[in-house]
Protein backbone atom coordinates (compact mmCIF):
# COMPACT_ATOMS: atom_id res chain seq x y z
CA UNK A 1 0.00 0.00 0.00
CA UNK A 2 2.86 2.50 0.96
CA UNK A 3 4.59 1.89 -2.12
CA UNK A 4 1.64 2.02 -4.40
CA UNK A 5 0.64 5.47 -2.72
CA UNK A 6 4.38 6.45 -3.35
CA UNK A 7 3.85 5.73 -7.06
CA UNK A 8 0.76 7.92 -6.93
CA UNK A 9 2.05 10.60 -5.46
CA UNK A 10 4.86 10.95 -8.04
CA UNK A 11 2.34 11.51 -10.36
CA UNK A 12 1.46 14.82 -8.96
CA UNK A 13 4.48 17.40 -9.37
CA UNK A 14 4.08 19.88 -5.92
CA UNK A 15 4.94 22.85 -8.68
CA UNK A 16 1.51 22.23 -10.23
CA UNK A 17 -1.20 24.16 -7.83
CA UNK A 18 -4.09 22.56 -9.49
CA UNK A 19 -2.54 19.59 -7.79
CA UNK A 20 -2.62 20.57 -4.36
CA UNK A 21 -5.53 19.52 -2.60
CA UNK A 22 -5.03 15.68 -4.60
CA UNK A 23 -1.49 15.79 -3.57
CA UNK A 24 -1.76 17.08 0.16
CA UNK A 25 -5.24 14.57 0.61
CA UNK A 26 -2.57 11.08 -1.00
CA UNK A 27 -0.13 12.29 1.24
CA UNK A 28 -2.41 12.44 4.44
CA UNK A 29 -3.69 9.14 3.67
CA UNK A 30 -0.04 7.76 3.23
CA UNK A 31 0.92 8.46 6.56
CA UNK A 32 -2.41 7.66 8.36
CA UNK A 33 -2.67 4.15 6.23
CA UNK A 34 -0.47 2.09 9.22
CA UNK A 35 -1.92 3.39 12.15
CA UNK A 36 -4.87 2.05 14.02
CA UNK A 37 -8.29 1.53 12.89
CA UNK A 38 -10.52 4.60 13.48
CA UNK A 39 -14.04 3.69 14.79
CA UNK A 40 -16.37 6.84 16.07
CA UNK A 41 -19.31 6.51 18.28
CA UNK A 42 -22.24 8.90 16.60
CA UNK A 43 -25.87 9.42 18.28
CA UNK A 44 -28.26 11.61 19.66
CA UNK A 45 -27.64 13.43 22.55
CA UNK A 46 -27.33 11.28 26.14
CA UNK A 47 -27.53 7.89 23.80
CA UNK A 48 -24.69 6.64 26.32
CA UNK A 49 -21.34 7.27 24.02
CA UNK A 50 -19.66 8.28 26.87
CA UNK A 51 -20.68 5.61 28.66
CA UNK A 52 -20.01 3.05 25.91
CA UNK A 53 -16.45 4.06 25.72
CA UNK A 54 -16.10 3.63 29.52
CA UNK A 55 -17.42 0.38 29.12
CA UNK A 56 -15.79 -0.70 26.19
CA UNK A 57 -12.21 0.47 28.29
CA UNK A 58 -13.20 -1.32 31.41
CA UNK A 59 -12.17 2.34 32.87
CA UNK A 60 -13.34 5.95 33.50
CA UNK A 61 -11.99 7.86 30.99
CA UNK A 62 -14.76 9.86 29.96
CA UNK A 63 -17.07 12.39 31.82
CA UNK A 64 -20.28 10.83 32.16
CA UNK A 65 -23.85 11.91 33.39
CA UNK A 66 -27.52 12.67 32.86
CA UNK A 67 -27.27 15.72 30.82
CA UNK A 68 -25.76 16.89 28.09
CA UNK A 69 -21.53 16.51 27.97
CA UNK A 70 -19.52 16.06 25.58
CA UNK A 71 -18.37 19.07 23.62
CA UNK A 72 -15.64 18.36 21.75
CA UNK A 73 -14.67 15.34 19.45
CA UNK A 74 -12.38 13.21 21.45
CA UNK A 75 -10.43 10.54 19.57
CA UNK A 76 -8.81 7.71 22.20
CA UNK A 77 -5.49 6.18 21.42
CA UNK A 78 -3.26 3.74 22.80
CA UNK A 79 -0.02 5.57 24.07
CA UNK A 80 2.81 4.25 26.27
CA UNK A 81 1.75 6.88 29.03
CA UNK A 82 -1.00 9.82 29.16
CA UNK A 83 -0.62 12.97 27.19
CA UNK A 84 -3.64 15.13 25.62
CA UNK A 85 -3.00 16.76 21.94
CA UNK A 86 -5.59 19.79 21.65
CA UNK A 87 -6.31 20.71 17.89
CA UNK A 88 -7.31 24.14 17.18
CA UNK A 89 -9.87 25.47 14.56
CA UNK A 90 -7.19 27.83 13.23
CA UNK A 91 -4.54 24.87 12.44
CA UNK A 92 -2.90 25.32 15.73
CA UNK A 93 -1.91 22.30 17.70
CA UNK A 94 -0.80 22.17 21.45
CA UNK A 95 0.54 18.70 23.52
CA UNK A 96 0.75 17.74 27.24
CA UNK A 97 2.49 14.84 28.11
CA UNK A 98 1.43 13.25 31.18
CA UNK A 99 -1.87 14.29 30.97
CA UNK A 100 -4.77 13.16 32.99
CA UNK A 101 -8.43 11.94 32.75
CA UNK A 102 -9.75 14.76 34.71
CA UNK A 103 -7.60 17.26 32.47
CA UNK A 104 -9.86 15.48 29.62
CA UNK A 105 -12.71 15.39 31.44
CA UNK A 106 -12.25 19.18 31.72
CA UNK A 107 -11.87 19.69 27.76
CA UNK A 108 -14.54 17.80 26.92
CA UNK A 109 -17.51 18.28 29.60
CA UNK A 110 -19.64 21.57 29.48
CA UNK A 111 -20.29 21.60 33.20
CA UNK A 112 -16.34 21.49 33.72
CA UNK A 113 -15.27 24.74 32.12
CA UNK A 114 -15.61 28.70 32.88
CA UNK A 115 -13.89 29.18 29.38
CA UNK A 116 -16.41 28.91 26.57
CA UNK A 117 -14.05 30.83 24.43
CA UNK A 118 -11.19 28.57 24.74
CA UNK A 119 -13.91 25.36 23.97
CA UNK A 120 -15.13 26.88 20.70
CA UNK A 121 -11.66 27.24 19.29
CA UNK A 122 -11.20 23.76 19.59
CA UNK A 123 -11.51 21.43 16.66
CA UNK A 124 -10.90 17.92 18.38
CA UNK A 125 -8.57 16.43 20.67
CA UNK A 126 -6.38 13.37 20.65
CA UNK A 127 -6.27 11.98 24.11
CA UNK A 128 -3.32 9.22 24.05
CA UNK A 129 -3.65 6.55 27.21
CA UNK A 130 -2.17 3.13 27.95
CA UNK A 131 -5.01 0.92 27.52
CA UNK A 132 -4.39 -2.46 25.95
CA UNK A 133 -8.02 -2.13 24.77
CA UNK A 134 -7.20 0.91 22.58
CA UNK A 135 -3.90 -1.57 20.91
CA UNK A 136 -6.81 -2.49 18.47
CA UNK A 137 -8.08 0.51 17.19
CA UNK A 138 -9.02 4.24 18.00
CA UNK A 139 -11.80 5.10 19.59
CA UNK A 140 -13.77 8.70 18.90
CA UNK A 141 -16.06 10.15 20.77
CA UNK A 142 -18.44 12.65 19.66
CA UNK A 143 -20.97 15.06 20.65
CA UNK A 144 -24.85 14.76 20.08
CA UNK A 145 -25.59 14.91 16.36
CA UNK A 146 -28.87 16.63 17.61
CA UNK A 147 -26.97 19.00 19.87
CA UNK A 148 -28.84 21.90 21.26
CA UNK A 149 -25.08 23.35 21.31
CA UNK A 150 -25.45 24.38 17.19
CA UNK A 151 -21.38 24.41 17.59
CA UNK A 152 -21.52 21.52 19.13
CA UNK A 153 -23.04 19.54 16.06
CA UNK A 154 -21.29 21.63 13.56
CA UNK A 155 -17.85 20.34 15.27
CA UNK A 156 -18.90 16.00 14.80
CA UNK A 157 -19.61 16.75 11.21
CA UNK A 158 -16.85 18.78 10.64
CA UNK A 159 -14.40 16.57 11.92
CA UNK A 160 -15.85 13.32 10.97
CA UNK A 161 -16.84 15.03 7.69
CA UNK A 162 -20.63 13.87 7.61
CA UNK A 163 -22.82 15.82 5.08
CA UNK A 164 -25.91 17.56 7.12
CA UNK A 165 -28.20 20.35 6.63
CA UNK A 166 -26.75 24.17 6.99
CA UNK A 167 -27.24 25.07 11.06
CA UNK A 168 -28.38 28.36 11.33
CA UNK A 169 -26.58 29.32 15.10
CA UNK A 170 -28.89 32.32 15.26
CA UNK A 171 -32.04 29.73 15.36
CA UNK A 172 -30.21 27.24 17.26
CA UNK A 173 -31.20 24.42 13.87
CA UNK A 174 -30.61 21.08 15.25
CA UNK A 175 -30.29 18.34 12.55
CA UNK A 176 -31.08 14.74 13.57
CA UNK A 177 -29.34 11.67 13.10
CA UNK A 178 -31.08 11.27 9.93
CA UNK A 179 -30.17 14.05 8.31
CA UNK A 180 -26.53 14.18 9.49
CA UNK A 181 -25.31 10.47 9.00
CA UNK A 182 -25.78 10.85 5.07
CA UNK A 183 -22.30 8.68 4.59
CA UNK A 184 -19.44 6.97 6.00
CA UNK A 185 -17.33 9.39 7.77
CA UNK A 186 -13.74 10.16 6.65
CA UNK A 187 -12.02 10.39 9.24
CA UNK A 188 -12.90 7.74 10.62
CA UNK A 189 -12.93 4.07 8.89
CA UNK A 190 -15.53 3.01 10.61
CA UNK A 191 -19.18 3.95 13.19
CA UNK A 192 -21.19 2.79 15.67
CA UNK A 193 -24.33 3.88 16.10
CA UNK A 194 -25.51 4.26 19.50
CA UNK A 195 -29.04 3.76 19.83
CA UNK A 196 -30.09 4.36 23.99
CA UNK A 197 -32.77 2.24 25.03
CA UNK A 198 -36.55 3.98 26.39
CA UNK A 199 -37.56 1.25 29.17
CA UNK A 200 -41.68 1.33 28.67
CA UNK A 201 -43.76 0.42 25.36
CA UNK A 202 -44.30 3.74 24.75
CA UNK A 203 -40.67 4.47 24.74
CA UNK A 204 -39.44 1.43 22.46
CA UNK A 205 -42.41 3.28 20.03
CA UNK A 206 -40.31 6.55 20.06
CA UNK A 207 -37.40 4.18 19.96
CA UNK A 208 -38.77 2.99 16.95
CA UNK A 209 -39.56 6.55 15.45
CA UNK A 210 -35.78 7.61 15.98
CA UNK A 211 -34.46 4.03 14.53
CA UNK A 212 -36.44 4.44 11.22
CA UNK A 213 -35.62 8.56 11.05
CA UNK A 214 -32.14 7.43 11.61
CA UNK A 215 -32.14 4.40 8.85
CA UNK A 216 -32.63 5.24 5.46
CA UNK A 217 -29.13 7.43 6.74
CA UNK A 218 -27.00 4.91 8.01
CA UNK A 219 -23.95 3.28 6.09
CA UNK A 220 -22.94 -0.18 4.85
CA UNK A 221 -22.82 -3.03 7.20
CA UNK A 222 -19.19 -3.44 6.07
CA UNK A 223 -18.68 -0.14 8.47
CA UNK A 224 -21.45 0.00 10.64
CA UNK A 225 -22.24 -1.80 13.39
CA UNK A 226 -25.40 -0.89 16.23
CA UNK A 227 -25.12 -0.56 19.92
CA UNK A 228 -28.49 -0.54 21.87
CA UNK A 229 -27.82 0.76 25.08
CA UNK A 230 -28.55 1.13 28.62
CA UNK A 231 -30.88 -2.44 28.45
CA UNK A 232 -30.93 -2.09 32.04
CA UNK A 233 -33.89 -0.16 31.76
CA UNK A 234 -35.97 -3.20 30.82
CA UNK A 235 -35.08 -4.83 34.22
CA UNK A 236 -38.21 -5.30 36.37
CA UNK A 237 -38.32 -7.52 39.92
CA UNK A 238 -40.16 -10.05 37.76
CA UNK A 239 -37.87 -10.04 34.76
CA UNK A 240 -34.45 -9.65 34.80
CA UNK A 241 -32.59 -10.88 31.25
CA UNK A 242 -32.70 -7.36 30.01
CA UNK A 243 -30.49 -8.99 27.42
CA UNK A 244 -32.76 -10.84 26.21
CA UNK A 245 -35.65 -8.11 26.26
CA UNK A 246 -32.96 -5.70 24.59
CA UNK A 247 -32.30 -8.68 21.59
CA UNK A 248 -36.28 -9.02 21.22
CA UNK A 249 -36.13 -4.82 21.12
CA UNK A 250 -33.06 -4.67 18.94
CA UNK A 251 -34.66 -7.08 16.44
CA UNK A 252 -37.83 -4.97 16.28
CA UNK A 253 -35.93 -2.31 15.08
CA UNK A 254 -33.73 -4.15 12.56
CA UNK A 255 -36.90 -5.43 11.39
CA UNK A 256 -39.33 -2.85 11.45
CA UNK A 257 -37.09 -0.04 11.18
CA UNK A 258 -35.40 -0.90 7.88
CA UNK A 259 -31.40 -0.98 8.74
CA UNK A 260 -30.76 -4.53 8.30
CA UNK A 261 -28.84 -3.31 5.22
CA UNK A 262 -27.39 -0.44 6.91
CA UNK A 263 -26.33 -2.03 9.70
CA UNK A 264 -24.15 -5.24 10.59
CA UNK A 265 -25.38 -5.95 13.59
CA UNK A 266 -27.20 -4.13 16.28
CA UNK A 267 -26.34 -5.60 19.61
CA UNK A 268 -28.08 -4.42 23.14
CA UNK A 269 -25.73 -3.98 25.87
CA UNK A 270 -25.99 -3.62 29.67
CA UNK A 271 -23.87 -0.49 29.48
CA UNK A 272 -23.87 1.29 32.70
CA UNK A 273 -22.85 -2.05 33.94
CA UNK A 274 -20.09 -2.17 31.55
CA UNK A 275 -18.78 1.01 32.60
CA UNK A 276 -19.70 0.30 36.05
CA UNK A 277 -17.71 -2.77 36.37
CA UNK A 278 -14.39 -0.60 35.31
CA UNK A 279 -14.98 2.23 37.65
CA UNK A 280 -16.64 0.35 41.50
CA UNK A 281 -14.06 0.95 43.62
CA UNK A 282 -13.34 -1.17 47.51
CA UNK A 283 -15.75 0.36 49.36
CA UNK A 284 -18.39 -0.38 46.35
CA UNK A 285 -16.88 -4.07 46.40
CA UNK A 286 -17.55 -3.78 50.55
CA UNK A 287 -21.21 -2.85 50.05
CA UNK A 288 -22.29 -4.87 47.67
CA UNK A 289 -21.09 -7.57 49.64
CA UNK A 290 -22.84 -6.36 52.82
CA UNK A 291 -25.75 -6.60 50.74
CA UNK A 292 -25.61 -9.69 49.08
CA UNK A 293 -24.93 -11.28 52.40
CA UNK A 294 -26.84 -9.55 54.91
CA UNK A 295 -30.28 -8.60 52.82
CA UNK A 296 -32.28 -11.83 51.32
CA UNK A 297 -32.38 -12.08 47.41
CA UNK A 298 -36.18 -11.56 47.33
CA UNK A 299 -35.70 -8.53 50.12
CA UNK A 300 -33.07 -6.36 47.92
CA UNK A 301 -34.85 -7.34 44.79
CA UNK A 302 -38.06 -5.80 45.84
CA UNK A 303 -36.59 -2.72 47.58
CA UNK A 304 -33.76 -1.43 44.90
CA UNK A 305 -36.77 -1.75 42.67
CA UNK A 306 -37.86 1.18 43.94
CA UNK A 307 -35.19 2.86 42.52
CA UNK A 308 -35.22 6.53 44.82
CA UNK A 309 -36.78 4.78 47.44
CA UNK A 310 -33.79 2.71 47.57
CA UNK A 311 -31.63 5.36 47.96
CA UNK A 312 -34.01 7.05 51.14
CA UNK A 313 -33.17 6.27 54.69
CA UNK A 314 -36.20 4.77 55.16
CA UNK A 315 -34.81 1.55 55.01
CA UNK A 316 -34.19 -0.21 58.42
CA UNK A 317 -31.79 -2.83 58.90
CA UNK A 318 -29.72 -2.32 55.71
CA UNK A 319 -26.13 -2.70 56.08
CA UNK A 320 -25.40 0.40 53.76
CA UNK A 321 -26.03 4.18 54.39
CA UNK A 322 -28.35 6.04 51.88
CA UNK A 323 -25.68 7.69 50.36
CA UNK A 324 -23.99 4.79 49.53
CA UNK A 325 -27.11 2.97 48.31
CA UNK A 326 -27.46 6.09 46.07
CA UNK A 327 -24.30 5.80 44.61
CA UNK A 328 -24.67 2.00 44.06
CA UNK A 329 -27.90 2.89 42.33
CA UNK A 330 -26.42 5.62 39.99
CA UNK A 331 -23.97 4.18 38.81
CA UNK A 332 -24.85 0.29 38.58
CA UNK A 333 -28.69 0.24 37.85
CA UNK A 334 -31.33 -1.63 40.00
CA UNK A 335 -30.16 -4.78 37.61
CA UNK A 336 -26.21 -4.63 38.30
CA UNK A 337 -26.96 -4.54 41.77
CA UNK A 338 -29.01 -7.25 41.91
CA UNK A 339 -26.35 -9.15 39.34
CA UNK A 340 -23.29 -8.22 41.56
CA UNK A 341 -25.41 -9.57 44.77
CA UNK A 342 -26.01 -12.64 43.21
CA UNK A 343 -22.31 -13.38 41.78
CA UNK A 344 -20.93 -12.64 45.31
CA UNK A 345 -24.06 -15.28 46.41
CA UNK A 346 -22.47 -17.41 44.38
CA UNK A 347 -18.77 -17.49 45.52
CA UNK A 348 -17.29 -14.66 44.14
CA UNK A 349 -14.94 -12.77 46.93
CA UNK A 350 -12.42 -11.36 44.52
CA UNK A 351 -12.90 -7.58 42.93
CA UNK A 352 -10.97 -8.27 40.20
CA UNK A 353 -13.30 -11.14 38.91
CA UNK A 354 -16.64 -9.77 39.91
CA UNK A 355 -15.16 -6.95 37.08
CA UNK A 356 -14.36 -9.54 34.39
CA UNK A 357 -17.84 -11.13 35.16
CA UNK A 358 -19.95 -8.01 35.04
CA UNK A 359 -18.03 -7.27 32.07
CA UNK A 360 -19.19 -9.99 30.67
CA UNK A 361 -22.36 -10.48 31.41
CA UNK A 362 -23.14 -6.99 30.55
CA UNK A 363 -22.33 -8.14 27.11
CA UNK A 364 -19.23 -5.54 26.43
CA UNK A 365 -17.30 -8.37 26.54
CA UNK A 366 -18.81 -9.98 23.45
CA UNK A 367 -19.67 -6.23 21.95
CA UNK A 368 -15.43 -5.69 22.01
CA UNK A 369 -15.04 -8.97 20.11
CA UNK A 370 -18.04 -8.07 17.56
CA UNK A 371 -15.57 -4.63 16.96
CA UNK A 372 -12.50 -6.30 16.57
CA UNK A 373 -13.57 -9.50 14.02
CA UNK A 374 -15.57 -7.04 12.39
CA UNK A 375 -13.87 -4.11 11.60
CA UNK A 376 -9.92 -5.00 12.34
CA UNK A 377 -9.14 -7.49 10.75
CA UNK A 378 -10.14 -6.09 7.46
CA UNK A 379 -8.92 -2.81 8.47
CA UNK A 380 -6.42 -2.53 5.92
CA UNK A 381 -9.43 -3.19 3.12
CA UNK A 382 -11.71 -0.77 4.72
CA UNK A 383 -9.21 1.25 4.31
CA UNK A 384 -8.96 0.20 0.79
CA UNK A 385 -12.31 0.91 0.20
CA UNK A 386 -12.43 4.03 1.66
CA UNK A 387 -9.25 5.69 -0.36
CA UNK A 388 -10.89 4.63 -3.56
CA UNK A 389 -13.87 6.04 -3.27
CA UNK A 390 -11.77 9.40 -2.49
CA UNK A 391 -9.30 8.74 -5.46
CA UNK A 392 -12.57 8.49 -7.36
CA UNK A 393 -14.35 12.20 -6.13
CA UNK A 394 -10.90 13.49 -6.51
CA UNK A 395 -10.82 12.88 -10.18
CA UNK A 396 -15.07 13.44 -10.84
CA UNK A 397 -14.18 16.47 -9.12
CA UNK A 398 -11.97 18.26 -12.07
CA UNK A 399 -14.92 17.97 -14.13
CA UNK A 400 -14.64 16.64 -17.77
CA UNK A 401 -11.41 17.41 -18.65
CA UNK A 402 -9.25 15.36 -15.63
CA UNK A 403 -5.45 16.17 -16.00
CA UNK A 404 -3.79 13.27 -16.96
CA UNK A 405 -1.47 13.24 -14.27
CA UNK A 406 -4.41 12.97 -11.41
CA UNK A 407 -6.12 9.85 -13.85
CA UNK A 408 -2.51 7.71 -13.85
CA UNK A 409 -2.71 9.06 -9.70
CA UNK A 410 -5.59 7.54 -9.17
CA UNK A 411 -5.18 4.30 -11.45
CA UNK A 412 -2.31 3.69 -9.37
CA UNK A 413 -4.89 3.46 -6.22
CA UNK A 414 -7.49 1.42 -8.13
CA UNK A 415 -5.07 -1.07 -9.42
CA UNK A 416 -4.65 -2.25 -5.89
CA UNK A 417 -8.27 -3.99 -5.72
CA UNK A 418 -7.72 -5.60 -8.84
CA UNK A 419 -4.28 -7.52 -7.11
CA UNK A 420 -6.39 -8.79 -4.00
CA UNK A 421 -8.18 -11.16 -3.57
CA UNK A 422 -9.72 -10.28 -0.47
CA UNK A 423 -11.09 -6.92 -1.62
CA UNK A 424 -12.88 -9.24 -4.30
CA UNK A 425 -14.62 -10.75 -0.85
CA UNK A 426 -15.03 -6.96 0.42
CA UNK A 427 -17.15 -6.75 -2.83
CA UNK A 428 -19.02 -9.92 -2.48
CA UNK A 429 -20.60 -8.71 1.35
CA UNK A 430 -20.93 -5.25 -0.31
CA UNK A 431 -23.15 -6.39 -3.01
CA UNK A 432 -25.04 -9.02 -0.59
CA UNK A 433 -26.20 -6.15 1.96
CA UNK A 434 -26.81 -3.61 -0.80
CA UNK A 435 -29.52 -6.29 -2.45
CA UNK A 436 -27.98 -6.96 -5.72
CA UNK A 437 -26.75 -10.48 -5.10
CA UNK A 438 -29.77 -13.45 -6.18
CA UNK A 439 -29.08 -15.80 -4.32
CA UNK A 440 -30.97 -18.06 -2.16
CA UNK A 441 -31.08 -17.56 1.64
CA UNK A 442 -29.46 -20.97 2.07
CA UNK A 443 -26.47 -19.63 -0.84
CA UNK A 444 -26.29 -16.63 0.66
CA UNK A 445 -25.18 -17.89 4.47
CA UNK A 446 -22.35 -20.05 2.52
CA UNK A 447 -21.60 -16.86 0.52
CA UNK A 448 -20.86 -14.51 3.36
CA UNK A 449 -19.34 -17.50 5.76
CA UNK A 450 -17.14 -18.69 2.71
CA UNK A 451 -16.01 -15.26 1.90
CA UNK A 452 -14.89 -14.59 5.43
CA UNK A 453 -18.24 -12.63 6.89
CA UNK A 454 -18.17 -14.66 9.60
CA UNK A 455 -14.65 -15.24 10.56
CA UNK A 456 -11.49 -15.92 8.53
CA UNK A 457 -10.64 -19.16 9.64
CA UNK A 458 -10.92 -22.59 7.53
CA UNK A 459 -13.42 -23.65 10.03
CA UNK A 460 -15.42 -20.57 10.22
CA UNK A 461 -15.32 -20.38 6.28
CA UNK A 462 -16.55 -23.90 5.99
CA UNK A 463 -18.82 -23.95 8.94
CA UNK A 464 -17.03 -26.48 10.47
CA UNK A 465 -16.00 -26.85 14.15
CA UNK A 466 -12.84 -25.21 14.87
CA UNK A 467 -11.46 -28.82 16.08
CA UNK A 468 -12.15 -30.02 12.53
CA UNK A 469 -9.12 -32.05 11.04
CA UNK A 470 -7.37 -30.64 8.14
CA UNK A 471 -9.11 -33.79 5.86
CA UNK A 472 -12.19 -33.23 7.06
CA UNK A 473 -12.23 -29.47 6.08
CA UNK A 474 -10.77 -30.26 2.98
CA UNK A 475 -13.99 -32.52 2.08
CA UNK A 476 -15.76 -30.00 3.38
CA UNK A 477 -14.09 -27.45 0.64
CA UNK A 478 -14.11 -29.90 -2.41
CA UNK A 479 -18.02 -30.40 -1.90
CA UNK A 480 -18.73 -26.74 -1.62
CA UNK A 481 -16.26 -26.03 -4.44
CA UNK A 482 -18.43 -28.24 -6.95
CA UNK A 483 -21.43 -26.61 -5.88
CA UNK A 484 -20.31 -23.05 -6.49
CA UNK A 485 -18.59 -23.76 -9.88
CA UNK A 486 -22.26 -25.57 -10.86
CA UNK A 487 -24.17 -21.98 -9.93
CA UNK A 488 -21.28 -19.91 -11.70
CA UNK A 489 -22.21 -21.61 -15.26
CA UNK A 490 -26.15 -21.53 -14.33
CA UNK A 491 -28.01 -19.35 -16.77
CA UNK A 492 -29.76 -17.92 -13.85
CA UNK A 493 -26.79 -16.67 -12.47
CA UNK A 494 -25.68 -12.94 -14.25
CA UNK A 495 -24.26 -9.82 -13.67
CA UNK A 496 -23.18 -9.36 -9.69
CA UNK A 497 -24.06 -12.50 -8.77
CA UNK A 498 -22.71 -14.47 -11.31
CA UNK A 499 -19.07 -12.75 -10.38
CA UNK A 500 -19.80 -13.42 -6.70
CA UNK A 501 -19.81 -17.49 -7.60
CA UNK A 502 -16.89 -17.12 -8.80
CA UNK A 503 -14.99 -14.88 -5.70
CA UNK A 504 -16.67 -17.41 -3.86
CA UNK A 505 -14.72 -20.06 -5.77
CA UNK A 506 -11.42 -18.79 -5.85
CA UNK A 507 -12.17 -18.27 -2.10
CA UNK A 508 -12.97 -22.16 -1.97
CA UNK A 509 -9.54 -22.95 -4.24
CA UNK A 510 -7.04 -20.69 -1.68
CA UNK A 511 -9.10 -22.96 1.23
CA UNK A 512 -8.42 -26.15 -0.53
CA UNK A 513 -5.17 -25.65 -1.39
CA UNK A 514 -4.42 -24.39 2.78
CA UNK A 515 -5.98 -27.49 3.63
CA UNK A 516 -3.98 -29.50 1.40
CA UNK A 517 -0.69 -28.50 2.83
CA UNK A 518 -1.98 -28.19 6.65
Amino acid sequence: MDAALGRALSQLPTAEPSLAEARRLLAQRREEFPEPMRVALVGRVSAGKSTLVNALLGEPVMATGQTELTLNVCRLRHTPTPELTIHYQDGRIARAAAATVEELANLTAHHRTADPAFLAAVDHAVFGYPSPRLADFDLIDTPGLDSVFASDTASTLSYLRLRGPELDPDAGSEPAVAAAARERARKADALVHVFSSRGRSAGEDELLRDFKRAATELTSPITAIGALTKVERYWRHDRQDVLAVGRTVADRLMREGGANRQLYELRPLASLVGAAAGSFTGQDFADLTALATDITPALLTRKVGFGPGFAGDALDGFPVPAPRRASLLDRFSAHGITLACDLIRQGIDDPAELRRELHGRSGMTGFWQLLRDHFVLRADLIKLQSLISEADELAARSGGAVDPRLRRATVEITEMAYQEHAFDELTVVRNHYAGMLRFSLADAADALRIVGERGYSAALRLGLPSTAPSEQLSVRARERSGHWAALAIDPACSGPTRRACRVVQRSLDALIAATATG
